[in-house]
């Protein structure tokens, strides 16, 4: 009796077999030769030579040895640091902030400075100027970087790199990826600053294992970062979570129902003279101001609307107040339950602060930086295309969609 047996060429076996080997010592590294052979079902001729190989491509390095067995010492082995570079950048409306880290997470560099407020031009050489301070202080040159993600206040395109609709880039950010790789000229991607909130809220904060949840941020507008299935959702063209524009009794149709300017109006309206911020206004009502206290509880009551018209949609495990509102936590969170308890009580609304600490726009901009520079890396050293980018788009993972970023997969370390 004869049989019919596939047959592939032996480069793309070693690839596979390599990449297992990889996967392995990223998951649970650092790991000796026995610990890998066993954790990917692959024979100790074949784990070594994979090893051999990812070592001298600099994908693995060796870790010391592991005394603590019985019997000869094993080699232990690990990612290497240095075998990818990203950087994040959060483009706020003050202050351009931007962080270098290395394979595994470690912060190499941080560095910021004021955010140019006429040109784009001078956005992108500020941008530029961050990089290479950063790499300057990491020891290494800006065109290391395998990765940059820059997070913007703005409604970005499914192609991560045009900007639709931009609250206070100069000339509306037109043309800004561009300026900037003219200055830095690696692999560049813009996203939604709330969006990359959302990322970082699921990898360091309070929606660890949370696969449906929505960020609500405020900063000049609200905006939603929504993860669904373990995934950033940001629709067929971009844009998705752009609440601000739902419908409210109390605006007028197509006009934002909260933001700062919003706030500001309330402020007004509430008989507060000058132009505070909002968080002067909210340092106010903790000070005990009626006035400012009536701007928080309206202001409260918008949000448990917004949740509300969000959830009869999508029905998200949690809501995450972030931005101004997380950092407000204390005023707003008891306000929005008891009006999400009168208005909307038949929905099963469960809402929460934000537990990112720091700029959670650079943690997730560094976090999907780091992500994308280390695949692109891991790639490399196995002969491979990287599993997000296999179907050319730029959020594509090996079992998502072009619209959508795959945030489950895990890390041994992360930006702190």
């Amino acid at each position: 009796m004869s049989a019919n047996y596939l047959a592939g060429p032996q480069g793309l076996l070693w690839s596979i077999n390599a990449r297992a080997v990889l996967d392995v010592i990223d998951r649970e590294g650092p790991l000796g030769r026995p610990e890998i052979t066993r954790a990917t079902g692959l024979s100790k001729t074949t784990v070594a030579q994979a090893l051999r190989e990812l070592v001298a491509r600099g994908a693995v390095e060796e870790a010391g040895a592991d005394t603590t067995r019985r019997g000869p010492a094993a080699t232990l082995y690990r990612i290497a640091p240095r075998c990818a570079l990203a950087l994040g950048v959060d483009i706020g409306h003050l202050r351009i902030r931007a962080v270098l880290v290395d394979a595994v997470g470690e912060t190499l560099a941080q560095a910021e400075t004021r955010a140019p407020r006429r040109r784009v031009a001078d956005t992108a050489a500020a941008v530029a100027a961050l990089a290479a301070e950063c790499a300057g202080r990491a020891g290494t040159e800006p065109g290391a970087v395998g990765q940059a993600v820059v997070g913007v206040r703005a409604v970005v395109a499914r192609d991560g790199r045009t900007v639709r609709r931009a609250y206070g880039l100069p000339q509306g950010g037109r043309g800004l990826a561009e300026a900037i790789e003219r200055d830095l000229p690696v692999p560049l991607l813009l996203e939604n600053d709330v969006n990359l909130a959302a990322v970082a809220e699921q990898r360091f904060g309070a929606c660890a294992g949370v696969a449906d949840f929505v960020l609500l941020g405020v900063g000049v507008g609200l905006g939603a970062g929504i993860v669904l299935g373990g995934r950033l959702h940001q629709g067929f063209a971009g844009g998705a979570g752009e609440v601000a524009f739902l419908p409210h009794p109390a605006t007028e149709l197509g006009t934002e129902v909260l933001g700062a300017r919003r706030i500001a109006e309330q402020a007004r309206q509430a008989g507060i003279e000058g132009s505070p911020s909002t968080r002067e206004i909210f340092d106010s009502a903790r000070a005990g101001d009626e006035r400012a206290l009536a701007v928080v509880d309206a202001t409260a009551r918008r949000i448990a609307h917004v949740a509300a018209s969000v959830a009869l949609v999508i029905k998200p495990e949690l809501f995450v107040l972030g931005g101004a509102f997380g950092a407000s936590a204390d005023l707003l969170l008891g306000r929005i339950r008891r009006h999400l308890a009168r208005d909307a009580a038949p929905l099963p609304i469960r809402i929460v602060a934000s537990g990112v600490p720091g700029d959670p726009v650079l943690r997730g901009a560094s976090w999907l930086a780091r992500h994308r520079a280390r695949e692109r890396a891991f790639a490399a050293a196995v002969g491979g295309r990287p599993h997000e980018t296999a179907a050319g788009g730029p959020y594509d993972t090996a079992t998502g969609g072009p619209n959508d970023t795959d945030l489950t997969g895990a890390g041994k370390g992360d930006i702190t």
